[in-house]
């Protein structure tokens, strides 16, 4: 069976760069043909060649990548990509595609996960959302839209940074934080874009073990930012449950960060999981994590977008600490409670002998 064929996701408000960003993929050379899905044509220079399937309008430029715009259904596209790889042996090694400027990512990961062919055959790598620096507070204020496309994205790439002076940058990148502090941040310079920066990331997968309080952000001149832990963490007490929450006002936005050493119990963590979607479904942005599940030598993986989630054995534990760790971005999320009703999953060595488990 063929190799999963890679997905980029690439959003971002009205004016952010996204058409800027999608010409350069089209137009670079580069060692990997794309397939780039856009919305509309007009507004990338297509010098192409007709291919194949005139009824889905599939263009091959003259770097080898492929350009479509999105007429039908996403599936239906992404379907169409993949026979015209296989049957007609196009060479296609990654898809990118352009949300709208008012779209959020959601669907669109949620198309991926729910449709059986899309999960046989593609993976999503990363969703990435360019922000207009010299514009997004503006917006984050007044755009619900601009808050979901920041609070969804694994990596946000900051445009235009030269038009604002360096306090407004520090003030915007903490209200990003805000919004989402999971994912990384980098600055994207529109007049040299480098293919690499933004595709082959791998990041909708990644899990972060080690995050929050004990990593420290530093920026270095080129405006990139890297992580430094500051301290060796080591855990002395077995029974250390460790949350972190953050509440921003902004449209309700909040994240939520549980952490257990103990394992977790099967029945439950699936009973409570069953219940957080069903009861806040649509207010779940994004969620995931690594489960440490009692009397499973694997790492579970959790992926979830609103009302699709899965769950997938990971790599076994083998000598790595074992742990499990969830993080949560959503809207109006009742957080106390939900530390409340993990912490009932979690198997302490009190509540393995009231069930009588092996510890």
């Amino acid at each position: 069976m063929s190799q999963k064929i890679p997905v980029t996701i690439i959003t971002g408000f009205l004016g952010a760069g996204k058409t800027t960003l999608i010409n350069e993929l089209l137009h670079q050379p580069y060692d990997e043909k794309v397939a780039v899905i856009v919305n509309e044509y007009g507004d990338v220079g297509v010098d192409h060649n007709l291919v194949v399937n005139v009824e889905e309008e599939v263009y091959q430029m003259n770097n080898g990548c492929l350009c479509c715009a999105l007429r039908t259904d996403l599936s239906d596209m992404l379907r169409t990509i993949y026979n015209i790889r296989e049957k007609q042996k196009v060479s296609i090694d990654r898809i990118v595609i352009e949300t709208t400027g008012l779209a959020a990512p959601g669907p669109i990961a949620q198309t991926f996960m729910r449709t059986p062919f899309l999960q046989d055959h593609f993976e999503i790598d990363s969703v990435l959302t360019l922000v207009d620096a010299s514009n997004a507070m503006y917006q984050i204020a007044h755009y619900e839209e601009s808050i979901d496309q920041i609070a969804f994205a694994d990596k946000l790439l900051l445009t235009k940074g030269e038009q604002v002076n360096s306090q407004m940058l520090h003030l915007l990148k903490k209200k990003l934080r805000s919004i989402n502090p999971f994912a990384d941040i980098d600055r994207l310079n529109l007049e040299e874009i480098a293919v690499n920066d933004v595709l082959g990331l791998n990041l909708f997968e990644e899990q972060r073990t080690e995050k929050d309080d004990s990593l420290e952000l530093e920026e270095d001149g080129d405006g990139h930012e890297h992580r430094h832990d500051d301290h060796h963490h080591h855990d002395h007490d077995a029974h250390d449950h460790s949350h972190d929450h953050h509440i921003n006002h902004t449209e309700g936005m909040v994240t939520l960060s549980l952490k257990a050493l103990e394992p977790i119990h099967p029945t439950l963590i699936d009973m409570w999981m069953d219940e957080l979607i069903m009861t806040y479904g649509m207010d779940l942005l994004r969620y995931k994590g690594i489960i440490h599940l009692y009397g499973d030598a694997n790492q579970i993986i959790y992926q979830g977008v609103n009302m699709a989630f899965k769950a997938e054995r990971g790599e076994p534990w083998g000598e790595r600490k074992r742990e499990s760790v969830l993080v949560f971005i959503g809207k109006n999320l009742p957080l106390e409670e939900m530390k409340k009703s993990f912490e009932r999953c979690v198997l302490t060595k009190d509540t393995m002998e009231e069930l009588g488990m092996d510890s």
